[in-house]
């Protein structure tokens, strides 16, 4: 999940926020996949190397496509869970849901961005008629270029527009608006919320979901088992250490997130521990720099062009902390702590670069 702050704010609700506590503020690094441009986007004045080499990583996890089967019947009934998260109780909430669709769709639109760069991967693409603003943003979406050059895009607010581009099925999630669903409804375009996703176990699971939902079984199955050969070469080339490297992501506002979220995910896949969730955060947590400090990463993790490396690096009361001693403070690109799809890859792999590297002093 990403920063609290952005949730439930009209103007960027696709950013997949989680919070309704501040409004996110600061600009985001260009998109940049390439190790070396990585690197430079990190804040970093050594050279990132991440295991595997980016660009062919994010290929393999751009388009995927299964063995071709017979095709399930159509009307289709699907039994699913609807599983939501509650930031007041810090609990999560299950459902037991049935969805009917009558007929295979075919004109699809994605509302969030982790939705699309799913779809992206496993759906025909002449099938996905228009996409959210956001996942044509470098700082928001892995396919920005793709999506701005196919287009068509639309505001999170201008339901009309996406109305009238006349699908036959909306992707929501749980913080698209109920404006926005209500609108949906009322002009009878059947509308499919897939609730909360933010670990990579989650994420597998909806995309299964997806790929039985628009017919792409196949793909979907295809899709999952490559996030596992790739997870499975990622760990393979990560050193092997007696005690995990402790990573903490600060976010705005001294906001860090805990065990739901996706950095948690991104940290165990390439075995090293949110400190986070090590600490008994569940969703998101607002934290003083007494707790930074006692808390002591071996690594602070901030997002790019947020300023809060200087800030943290000039603070009296942590210059004692280990990571600023060590100088292990780095900006990560925006798109990297936000993803909520199967590119949740590509940022483990980034920040393996970052937190392996050999020239690095030892923790």
């Amino acid at each position: 999940m990403t920063p609290p702050f952005l949730i439930f704010t009209g103007k960027i609700i696709q950013t997949a926020a989680r919070h309704t506590c501040l409004i996110f503020t600061a600009c985001c690094l260009a998109f940049s996949l390439i190790a070396g441009a990585a690197s430079s986007a990190a804040g970093s004045d050594q050279k990132t190397v991440p295991p595997l080499e980016m660009e062919r990583l994010k290929n393999e996890l751009s388009f995927v496509r299964g063995k071709p089967k017979v095709e399930g019947p159509w009307p289709r009934e699907i039994r699913y869970t609807l599983k939501t998260f509650d930031f007041k109780t810090d609990t999560f909430q299950q459902q037991a849901k049935t969805f009917v669709l009558k007929k295979k769709p075919m004109r699809i639109i994605p509302h969030a961005v982790g939705v699309a760069e799913i779809l992206w991967a496993i759906c025909p693409r002449e099938r996905l008629v228009a996409f959210n603003e956001f996942a044509a943003d470098p700082a928001s979406s892995f396919i920005a270029d793709k999506v701005r050059a196919r287009g068509p895009i639309f505001k999170s607010k201008q339901t009309e527009l996406v109305i009238g581009y006349q699908p036959d099925l909306v992707f929501t999630v749980f913080y698209s608006s109920a404006d926005f669903k209500e609108k949906l409804t009322q002009a009878k375009i059947q509308s499919f919320d897939l609730g909360y996703f933010g670990t990579i176990e989650s994420i597998k699971e909806q995309i299964l979901l997806m790929g039985n939902i628009v017919g792409e079984e196949s793909n979907a199955r295809a899709l999952v088992q490559r996030i596992d050969t790739k997870t499975r070469e990622l760990k393979a080339k990560v050193p092997r250490r007696a005690r995990p490297i402790r990573v903490l992501y600060y976010d705005e506002g001294g906001y860090v997130p805990g065990s739901s979220s996706n950095f948690t995910s991104i940290c165990k896949i390439i075995g090293a521990v949110n400190v986070g969730a090590e600490q008994g955060i569940k969703s998101w947590s607002q934290i003083d720099y007494e707790t930074l400090l006692k808390w002591n990463p071996d690594v602070i993790i901030v997002p790019g062009r947020s300023k809060l490396k200087e800030l943290l690096i000039s603070n009296k009361v942590l210059s004692y902390a280990r990571a600023i001693k060590s100088g292990s403070v780095y900006y990560v690109p925006s798109e990297y702590l936000r993803v909520e799809s199967q590119y949740m890859l590509l940022s483990a792999n980034f920040l393996a670069g970052i937190i392996y590297r050999q020239s690095r002093k030892p923790l």
